[in-house]
């Protein structure tokens, strides 16, 4: 029976381990770096979009409209000046997120679309490499932040992110704020084995947007 109990309690310290040890690693790697509000939050001349699910491929969905106009509103106090919109073509993201930028007063120039940011790590992975970018501000939902700042660092490229939290504290925020244990597990993986996502070799569209307000 003590030897069940042993077990039991090996068991649950190396569960904790698992999940908890990410977890610790993202709350270092994010402390004092982000903010809920574009007021708080310092300049960066370039923010990364992360995706999210669009309507039907056409429009912005509530959470990625969110991610979106906080964006918008970084730029709008001359905090950013050059954008990439990360997500996958599946559900037509980049493109979509592009168009309501430019609907909203932004320069075609100054978005960068990259088509293959189909998870997190992609995305940091390919800012760095595929577009040279060394320093960024993200921007997605609150709840997604840590990890995501955490990521880019981790691949190093030096984040700091902020995080929409207007939307609605329901059912389907909190099983997006449960998920993130596991995804800051998967993290871990992707960073240790660095996991290849396609990088392409060099493009320069965010070093020329860049250039363009020097």
């Amino acid at each position: 029976m003590r030897i069940l109990w042993r077990l039991l309690l090996a068991l649950v310290l190396l569960a904790a381990l698992v999940v908890g040890g990410p977890w610790l690693l993202v709350q270092f790697l994010t402390l004092g770096r982000t903010w809920t509000s574009a007021d708080e939050a310092p300049a960066r001349d370039v923010v990364l979009v992360m995706g999210a699910a669009t309507r039907n491929g056409l429009s912005p969905s509530p959470y990625l409209q969110a991610r979106l106009d906080l964006a918008l509103e970084l730029w709008q106090q001359g905090k950013v000046k050059v954008f990439i919109v990360s997500g996958s073509t599946s559900d037509n993201e980049p493109a979509v997120m592009q168009e309501y930028l430019i609907e909203n007063g932004v320069d075609a120039d100054d978005i960068v679309q990259d088509t293959d940011g189909n998870d997190s790590y992609s995305s940091c992975i390919r800012a760095g490499e595929r577009f040279g970018v060394s320093a960024l501000t993200v921007v997605t939902q609150s709840y997604h932040v840590p990890r995501t700042v955490a990521t880019c660092r981790l691949v190093g490229v030096d984040a700091i992110g902020v995080g929409d939290d207007t939307r609605a504290k329901d059912a389907t925020w909190r099983s997006y704020q449960r998920r993130e244990l596991v995804a800051n597990m998967k993290m871990v993986v992707d960073v240790v084995v660095q996991r290849e996502v396609g990088q392409a070799g060099f493009d320069s569209a965010v070093q020329d947007a860049l250039a363009r307000h020097s």
